[in-house]
């Protein structure tokens, strides 16, 4: 019984003496008497994946492709939905992958059948430490563990330490895996199904998440993809066994969350402070902008097709500060703030990126689907500035303040798609010069109610040349004309 207890001590944190003795006695019947009692429990062992022979136990970070059967401690980091196959033969096989841990590193272990039981009745879940005895294979990021049969993936009496290896946003980088990150988050898009290559559909949403260090954009796949409906924009989370890749498109680092990835809301929050610039401070090209401002003007949303043959939508409005004011265009979902704020409210534009508007030459902010507007708790005051007619030049959008000279006739017209409209003239004069100006649908009517001699302001009428090649102003629908 020595002997026994002898081997029993290299199993130990896999089963119970009881247990251990009454499998010595089912392998003694199964061979029919032909074995003793230290034989059949030295099988017992090879049956729990232990070598009947002395081998120590390894830690995580020594271990490669290469390392063959070995056993090791460790603590479970995240465990991963179980799932079914069916096998050449015919027959079902069962798999479930898990993340585990020790002071060296970290590596993913996949359980096999008979093994997965343990996961299904909630035995072993994440911060159980485990006793894992398997072999190693190359996986898609590195050395793996698999436990077959004859492996074993079972709970141990001993503390296993890990320390999570935090990142912060700005330190992320292209081609990184094993993220585990801390963020506040932001800003949460609308779950989005497409066809995958194989023909079947998958599912993503977007969020956005800050520290001290910036801001970083993620990404859901498949079934991570719900989380965008459990979240809330102001929690702080906990990322784990994310991957970063690069946006093609927008040229930044991305995270994204497949599978085996995991978020956890926190109870503490996550330090973020966002950084704000003026108006007049905002370049062609900028990207992760945030401002503040009032609202101008709010138009219509109007659809489109894209090149692809996608419908999308866009609405735009123009906010000001102290240092000037700019057009911010809202795209598909994000068409939805243009219903929930009105002329007067300030407002906070985050995570917008501007480009140069190439028929009006001046630079506009667009909020895609990285990019949030909120209401402002800031006191914002705007004050137009006023250009003088003196130095209009073509092809820009102005804000002048006249004097009357002259008034047209109102006229009514067909466009080319068969509606009608309306236009008419006025001439407007201060301190400078003078310029016509073209008032085109429903600002035509202002003909009615003028008279020559009142002073008005027109705000963001575009310029260009007109009749005589001379220079004059054309009143469209993003033009706001007050009366003085």
């Amino acid at each position: 019984m020595t002997e026994l207890k002898e081997i029993y001590e290299k199993v130990s944190s896999l089963i119970s003496y009881e247990d251990f003795l009454a499998k010595v006695e089912e392998r003694k019947e199964a061979l029919g008497g032909l074995c003793d009692d230290e034989m059949c429990a030295r099988l017992v062992l090879s049956d729990l994946g232990v070598s009947s022979t002395e081998r120590e136990s390894v830690v995580i970070g020594s271990i490669d492709e290469n390392s063959g059967n070995i056993t090791f401690n460790a603590k479970v980091l995240s465990v991963y939905e179980p799932r079914e196959f069916n096998r050449a033969d015919g027959t079902i096989g069962r798999v479930v992958s898990a993340m585990v841990g020790d002071a060296t590193g970290k590596i993913r272990v996949s359980v096999w059948d008979s093994k997965v039981d343990a996961v299904e009745n909630g035995e072993i879940k994440a911060g159980a430490n485990v006793t894992v005895s398997g072999y190693t294979k190359r996986g898609l990021n590195g050395a793996e563990v698999h436990v077959g049969n004859n492996g074993a993936f079972a709970l141990c009496a001993e503390e296993v330490d890990y320390e999570v290896p935090m990142r912060m946003v700005g330190d992320i980088k292209d081609g990184m895996n094993d993220i585990t990150v801390l963020g506040k988050v932001l800003d949460l898009g609308q779950v989005k199904t497409f066809t995958k290559k194989d023909g079947g559909e998958g599912r993503v949403s977007n969020m956005t998440i800050g520290d001290s260090t910036g801001t970083i954009r993620v990404s859901m796949w498949d079934d991570k993809s719900r989380l965008a409906e459990e979240l809330n924009i102001g929690e702080s989370v906990k990322i784990q066994n994310a991957y970063s890749k690069l946006n093609n498109f927008s040229q930044k680092v991305e995270i994204s969350l497949g599978n085996s990835g995991v978020v956890e809301v926190l109870d503490a929050a996550v330090e973020y402070e966002q950084k704000f610039i003026s108006i007049s401070e905002v370049a062609d090209g900028m990207n992760g902008v945030n401002i503040s401002g009032v609202i101008l003007d709010i138009s219509d949303v109007r659809a489109f097709s894209r090149k692809d043959g996608t419908e999308g939508t866009i609405g735009t409005f123009t906010i000001g500060d102290p240092t000037g004011k700019i057009r911010v265009s809202l795209w598909d979902d994000k068409t939805v703030y243009l219903d929930e704020f009105d002329f007067g409210e300030s407002v906070d534009i985050l995570n917008a990126y501007s480009r140069m508007n190439n028929f009006s030459q001046t630079v506009e902010l667009n909020v895609g689907s990285r990019g949030n507007v909120v209401a402002s708790n800031k006191e914002i005051l705007y004050q137009e500035k006023l250009d003088k007619i003196n130095d209009i030049l073509p092809g820009r959008a102005y804000s002048v303040q006249g004097r009357v000279l002259e008034i047209g006739d109102l006229r009514e017209f067909e466009r080319d798609d068969g509606t009608q409209s309306s236009v008419s003239n006025i001439e407007l004069e201060d301190d400078t010069g003078t310029i016509r100006v073209s008032l085109w649908g429903e600002h035509a009517g202002l003909v009615n109610d003028i008279q020559i001699g009142m002073t008005i302001r027109i705000s963001d009428a575009f310029s260009k040349f007109g009749m005589n090649e001379e220079i004059e102003l054309s009143a469209g629908n993003k033009t706001r004309i007050a009366l003085l």
